[in-house]
C-alpha cells in the first residue's frame, strides 16, 4: 500500500512540476492526467483538463500544440530550447530533489516509509532522465530535430519515435507487473 500511496503522490508532483514549468515559460497546458487510459475523476478549470485514470504506472503533461506545427504563440512548439528543456525536466528534478531530501530524513529519522519514498522518486526521477523517446530525459535531443528537418517533419518524425517508445515502454510496464505482484505478496513492497 505504502508503493502506491508514495506512487500516486510522486506522479502528482511530477506532472504538476511540468505544469507549472509549462505555465512559467507561457506554454499552454491542455491536460494534466495521473496515469493513463480513461479518466475515471475528470475535470476543467481554466482551459486545462485535470485527469484521474486507473493506469498509475506514470502520467502525462499534455501542452498546447505539443510536437506539432503551430502558429500560436503559447504552443509547446513556438518556445525557444531554452523553455523547452526547462519544461521537459522540471518532473525529473522534482522527482530527484524531493526524493534525495527524503532520503536523507528517512535515514536520519529512521523512519523507512520516508526513506522508501524518497528511494522511490529518486529512482523515478533518474530512470526519467533516460533518452528514451517518450521519457521527459529525450526531449532536450528530440526537440533538436526541430532544427535538422524543419518543423513540420521534425516534429512528424518526434511524434512517431514517443509514439513507439511509449508503446515499448508501456509492454515493459505490463511485462513487469507479475515481478511487481509476487514483490508485494512476499512483503517485498509495501
Amino acid at each position: 500500500m505504502i508503493f502506491l500511496i508514495s506512487l500516486i503522490i510522486i506522479v502528482i508532483l511530477h506532472e504538476l512540476a511540468h505544469f507549472a514549468a509549462a505555465k512559467l515559460c507561457g506554454c499552454g497546458v491542455e491536460v494534466v492526467s495521473v496515469g493513463f487510459g480513461k479518466p475515471i475523476f475528470s475535470f476543467e478549470y481554466k482551459e486545462t483538463r485535470y485527469n484521474f485514470t486507473p493506469w498509475l504506472f506514470g502520467g502525462y503533461c499534455k501542452l498546447k500544440d505539443e510536437l506539432t506545427n503551430s502558429n500560436d504563440p503559447n504552443a509547446f512548439t513556438n518556445l525557444i530550447y531554452r523553455k523547452k528543456v526547462i519544461i521537459a525536466l522540471a518532473g525529473i528534478v522534482v522527482n530527484i530533489v524531493i526524493g534525495g531530501i527524503c532520503l536523507l530524513i528517512g535515514m536520519k529519522t529512521l523512519n523507512f516509509t520516508i526513506w522508501y519514498f524518497g528511494y522511490i522518486s529518486l529512482a523515478l526521477g533518474i530512470t526519467n532522465a533516460l533518452p528514451i523517446p517518450a521519457l521527459d530525459g529525450s526531449y532536450p535531443i528530440l526537440v533538436w530535430l526541430e532544427k535538422l528537418k524543419g518543423k513540420e517533419k521534425g516534429y512528424a518524425l518526434m511524434n512517431k519515435m514517443c509514439r513507439w517508445g511509449f508503446i515499448i515502454l508501456m509492454a515493459l510496464n505490463i511485462a513487469c507487473l507479475p515481478y511487481l505482484y509476487y514483490l508485494i505478496k512476499s512483503g517485498g513492497i509495501r
